[in-house]
């Protein structure tokens, strides 16, 4: 079930976007020249997969970041599972919000062995708000499942550029400290069992959650995985 945010979620209401629409259409316009140049991977759209395969799958960056427990997080630490995670920010207004609803409405559409094999991570792009304390406060709203993770701008950074990813810290003259908006690249990755990238979906295909159910089951069912 989607999940919507009540008045006392940690979701500041003065953070408001501007011109996130635009800046949203442009880097998806440039997602496919990211894959083809960056990972020089293709993508292939006709064996079935509701998202977006890259051909071949292309190994996943192994980054380090910090989860909501205060802990040392390495994406290995999964390798045998399906992995799904989106980059966002826990002030995000409406983007961020609706994927982590999204995501949770897969997972608890798959059963409980499957659910055993499929992990969910936020990956914060605000590490100056976004303190494993906030992120403690924010994700388990949506499900306590997810994983939140913050870290270092310079490894938050490596990780963005790992994978094709942008974001943009949005603070205008005239706002307060510590009042701003981070516009954003808005894909959500599955990262299969064997650590290699392998869907990629745009942000208004996550709330098919049929579709994206099926999905995860072909991955697990894949030879090898």
């Amino acid at each position: 079930m989607n999940t919507t945010l009540s008045t006392d979620n940690p979701v500041n209401p003065a953070y408001r976007p501007r011109g996130w629409r635009l800046w949203i259409v442009a880097a998806t316009l440039a997602v496919a020249v990211v894959i083809s140049v960056l990972w020089g991977a293709r993508h292939k759209a006709q064996e079935g997969f509701f998202g977006l395969r890259l051909f071949p799958a292309k190994d996943a960056y192994n980054f380090t970041l910090t989860d909501q427990n205060g802990r040392p997080f390495q994406l290995s630490s999964l390798r045998g599972k399906v992995v799904l995670f989106a980059f966002g920010f826990t002030h995000c207004p409406n983007l961020c919000p609706t994927t982590l609803s999204d995501l949770a409405s897969v997972y608890h559409a798959l059963s409980p062995r499957e659910q055993s094999r499929v992990r969910i991570l936020f990956i914060s792009v605000d590490p100056q708000r976004d303190t494993p304390q906030a992120m403690q406060q924010y994700v388990p709203y949506f499900d306590p499942n997810i994983v939140g993770l913050t870290g270092p701008k310079t490894e938050i950074d490596h990780t963005v550029q790992a994978y094709g990813a942008s974001y943009e810290i949005d603070h205008k003259p005239g706002d307060e400290p510590g009042v701003y908006f981070v516009n954003h690249s808005t894909f959500t990755y599955l990262v299969n069992p064997q650590g290699k990238v392998e869907l990629i979906y745009d942000y208004d295909k996550l709330q098919d959650t049929a579709k994206l159910k099926v999905d995860i089951e072909r991955v697990l069912d894949e030879p090898g995985n």
